[in-house]
């Protein structure tokens, strides 16, 4: 397995329409940061997705468009734009996947249940085992973050790190009990 991470439209617009929705990404920051951080370390790919909506405000430009200030895509991670809620559809996702010799998608993001969601079930459509990454999909609504997270299959951190392999042991807590260290719980 060689997976990449996928962050899902984690952008300005979205929080914006939605103080659910932004409250929601605020408590899950942490676990987000410390994902992409533990793809980064083992040089795994990371992957932002930006979902383009002219009519809402969401166009490449504008600050809709920019992802959440607590993320930032480095140079070498992967761009996509899209359209639609299954960030497979209609873009060249999967070929930066698979370029990237990858057969597996962990997916962050938001919202739940939708572009989550669908691109949760897109995945296997290209042949692609995906997962989510425990805490770290958001939306408005808590109850559809615990639907998504008890429909699809999840991965908690520390199982992250050591299928990338680093060091599991290094993370503050395990498995349910694991909360990024910047957040200030154990």
């Amino acid at each position: 397995m060689k997976a990449a991470l996928v962050i899902i439209d984690v952008q300005n617009g979205w929080l914006d329409m939605s103080s659910g929705l932004k409250r929601s990404v605020e408590e899950r920051l942490g676990y987000m940061r410390e994902a992409v951080s533990l793809f980064r370390a083992a040089g795994a790919p990371v992957i932002f997705t930006y979902h383009a909506c002219p009519a809402l405000g969401l166009e490449p430009g504008g600050k809709g468009f920019e992802l959440h200030p607590g993320l930032a895509a480095a140079e070498a991670d992967g761009k996509v734009v899209k359209d639609q809620m299954n960030a497979f559809n209609g873009t060249d996702l999967e070929r930066i996947v698979r370029e990237r010799g990858c057969d597996t998608v962990v997916l962050m993001g938001l919202s739940a249940t939708q572009c989550v969601l669908a691109t949760y079930y897109g995945a296997f459509d290209k042949s692609l085992s995906p997962y989510l990454v425990r805490d770290a999909v958001c939306s408005a609504k808590e109850e559809n973050v615990q639907l998504a997270e008890r429909l699809c299959d999840t991965l908690s951190l520390k199982a992250l790190s050591q299928i990338l392999g680093n060091d599991g042991n290094k993370l503050v807590g395990h498995g349910d009990n694991y909360a990024p260290a910047a957040e200030g719980r154990a």
